[in-house]
């Protein structure tokens, strides 16, 4: 009986020390940082009732009101902030290959980027 009490204790102090890790992980990539990746417009089609992603070849700030996201070798990141910063966004014809600033901040959920 002591013996399964003393296996019992090693894993929660495990599993606790791995949820510890894995939290500690994440706020890691968090902060001020300079992404680079292609960014995509995420188009609403009201009629079907769904979102079409799109590279755009131009400005988008002529289409209806939508979300961006960019997409890295690894993470995406969903843009928001200031409408200033996201206008800058909407009107840079360059949609691959784009460097962007702003403070990262996620979970295991996901993560966005608050641009400025």
């Amino acid at each position: 009986m002591i013996r399964i009490k003393y296996v019992v204790a090693v894993l929660i102090l495990a599993a606790f020390l791995g949820g510890t890790y894995a939290v500690n992980s994440f706020a890691a990539e968090e902060g001020m940082q300079t992404v680079q990746g292609t960014v995509i417009c995420l188009i609403p089609d009201y009629a079907k009732g769904t979102v079409n992603p799109v590279v755009a070849t131009k400005p988008c700030d002529g289409e209806p009101p939508h979300q961006h996201i960019i997409i890295t070798s690894d993470t995406v990141y969903s843009l928001q902030g200031l409408q200033e910063g996201l206008m800058k966004i909407e009107r840079n014809p360059q949609r691959t290959n784009v460097k962007i600033s702003g403070e990262v901040k996620g979970n295991e959920n996901g993560w966005i980027l608050f641009v400025n």
